[in-house]
């Protein structure tokens, strides 16, 4: 029949489609990993003290 589809033609959509929903959540989870395992490194955990030099501080009293 014309414009009728063939029957193996929506039969590849559904695997592509599901592999692309399951590599999308994949990646979104690597990102998430990915971007903690940062935060984490470059936090330190407590309250950051001012540096201790001298040199290249400003005077405490002008």
């Amino acid at each position: 029949a014309a414009g009728a589809p063939r029957p193996g033609s929506a039969r590849n959509r559904h695997p592509a489609r599901r592999r692309r929903i399951t590599l999308g959540v994949a990646g979104l989870v690597l990102a998430v990993a990915l971007g903690g395992g940062i935060w984490a490194m470059t936090s330190s955990g407590g309250e950051e003290r001012p540096p201790s030099d001298g040199n290249n501080s400003a005077p405490a009293a002008p």
